[in-house]
């Protein structure tokens, strides 16, 4: 049994409240979005491993082991630090780039292949 939705919509609502708060003591809308979306991706992590077994289902990753869930881990984490060391990113915004942009390739992949 994982959370119940209206904790879900509790999280993100803080979630909301604290990016607004940051917005304003430091007075750049940018640090704002930024906490929002750290906070937001935080909480859909914490609801997904709430519903570990639902989650990893529906994301197909039962099928080969935790070789896959490992593999996947990898490769977000190894763009992350390429990123950051050749073009410089800052390392929130790697990570948050490395899981949007190699993490859809996976989720594409897990989605097309038959059952």
């Amino acid at each position: 049994m994982g959370l119940s939705i209206v904790t879900v919509q509790r999280m993100f609502g803080a979630s909301l409240v604290a990016s607004v708060g940051v917005w304003i003591l430091q007075g750049t809308m940018m640090d704002g979005v930024l906490t929002l979306i750290a906070l937001c991706a935080l909480s859909a992590a914490i609801w997904g491993l709430s519903e570990r077994e639902s989650t990893l289902h529906y994301l197909n990753l039962t099928g080969s082991g935790p070789w896959n869930l490992l593999a996947v881990v990898f490769s977000i984490v190894a763009f992350a630090q390429i990123s950051i060391s050749i073009w410089g990113f800052p390392t929130v915004g790697a990570y948050i780039l490395s899981l949007s942009f190699i993490g859809s390739f996976w989720l594409t992949g897990y989605m097309i292949q038959p059952s």
